[in-house]
């Protein structure tokens, strides 16, 4: 059967202050929901906050072979899918006449207001109705409510606490502080590292997965750190926040699952590490696959990840989750975050299982980085074409762009698909040098 799917991300169940995302925020989450294009197939339905670009869904279209006069894409012209906007007469008419209670729903996320536009169509939701009505989604998806999930299920996971008054803040930030010369502190219910921030004693340290750091010559004076956090004596205004011991020099490793409605054994469907920008030093791209810690590490991660997926099935959650953790030089492992939704990997496996095959990773690295200055999507594809860059199926190596927003804010998200990293590193540095010749021509923004 057809699919709805349903580009709800950042929602008013997924951040806790919606009021306080910029516009330049949310552009950016408009980005990331362009990229479920690579998801859809003949005949389904695509609700996204804003329309796609035709000439990107035609550059997808050419290697999917999806036939875009099948498909149906409604798009408000709205910021976010609010509530409010999924129940507007603009969304919900152009639907009734072509969902049957036959589809299958497919939100980015399960949230209470996925599971009430469902509803207003008839749809039946994934998994159990009960859990997802309640929050189940969102609850494993809040970083508080995951470390006390994982410390009790005897999971590895960083020294610290929650905090959601000063005084909380303040006896953790001391006590670390005592033992490790590096703290971060990070929202509750934020993306991309947004509202995180390092306190260190280390003048030297170098900060990845922050958009701030504060250096501390005196670690009792924490008035900035206080300020910075937005609690007060009583409660958490801002959302409560997360610290804990921070380990330099780490990898930021990732597992995609797959809890199965049925009850079946969940799965582990790709894995990658985290490619980090150089301003902000927050996340700007994935490697896929997993390759560059030790095997007893990948062992311990894969094994435990699905250890984790198998508790989140017990307590009623199916469908893709995103398991996070960092792995130390020495081969240490921490977890620190799971992402109960789709993740930013979900289209870059479609992307190479639709390229190469299902077991792409056996032969291929993909390497992904978005938020990428790129000139007009045409002109992009032309230059790729004349520079021998474009997707090659015959040599099984080349770039596709998977997400396209240059008509807005300028940029896009390419992807390298080659038979090995040292390949891939090679056509993404004669794509980035394109790239820069590009900006530097008249007339380029």
């Amino acid at each position: 059967m057809p699919a709805l799917w349903l580009g709800n991300a950042c929602t008013e169940h997924m951040v806790d202050r919606m009021d306080l995302l910029t516009e330049e925020d949310c552009r950016a989450l408009l980005f990331t929901m362009k990229r479920l294009a690579w998801l859809l197939r003949d005949g389904d339905a695509l609700v996204v906050p804003r329309p796609l670009p035709q000439s990107f869904l035609q550059h997808v279209a050419r290697h999917t072979g999806l036939d875009t006069s099948s498909i149906h894409l409604v798009s408000p012209d709205v910021g976010l899918l609010t509530q409010d906007r999924l129940h507007s007469d603009e969304v919900l008419d152009p639907l009734r006449g072509i969902v049957t209670p036959e589809w299958e729903f497919r939100p980015y996320i399960h949230d209470r207001g996925s599971v009430t536009f469902a509803q207003a169509l008839g749809l039946r939701t994934a998994g159990s109705p009960g859990f997802l009505t309640e929050g189940g989604a969102e609850l494993l998806n809040s970083k508080v409510v995951f470390r006390a999930l994982a410390a009790g299920a005897g999971f590895s996971v960083p020294a610290g606490m929650p905090c959601r008054t000063i005084n909380d803040l303040t006896h953790s930030v001391t006590r670390l502080l005592s033992r490790a010369a590096s703290v971060i502190v990070k929202r509750d219910r934020a993306v991309s590292g947004h509202g995180n921030f390092v306190i260190t004693t280390d003048k030297d340290l170098e900060v990845t997965g922050a958009l701030s750091t504060y250096h501390l010559t005196d670690p009792r004076n924490l008035d900035e750190v206080v300020a910075a956090a937005g609690l007060t004596s009583s409660h958490a205004p801002l959302g409560e926040v997360v610290v804990e011991e921070f380990h330099p020099g780490c990898r930021s490793v990732y597992v995609e699952v797959l809890c199965p409605e049925d009850g079946t054994e969940p799965t582990l469907v790709n894995s990658g590490q985290l490619r980090v920008g150089q301003d902000p030093p927050v996340l700007a791209g994935l490697e896929l696959p997993l390759t560059s810690i030790p095997e007893r590490s990948w062992r311990e991660f894969s094994e435990e990840s699905l250890r984790m997926a198998r508790l989140m099935q017990r307590l009623g959650y199916t469908g893709l989750a995103n398991i996070d953790a960092v792995v130390s030089p020495a081969g240490e492992l921490w977890f620190n975050e799971v992402n109960a939704r789709m993740g930013g990997s979900t289209h870059l496996h479609s992307i190479a299982e639709t390229l190469v095959g299902p077991d792409w990773s056996d032969t291929h690295t993909l390497l992904s980085r978005f938020n990428v200055v790129a000139p007009p999507l045409r002109t992009l594809l032309k230059e790729l074409e004349a520079n021998a860059l474009a997707w090659d199926p015959e040599r099984r190596r080349g770039v596709v762009i998977a997400s396209d927003d240059t008509d807005v804010s300028g940029t896009v998200e390419y992807v390298v698909l080659a038979p090995s990293r040292d390949q891939g590193a090679a056509l993404e540095a004669k794509l980035e040098h394109i790239l820069a010749d590009a900006r530097r021509r008249p007339g380029h923004a």
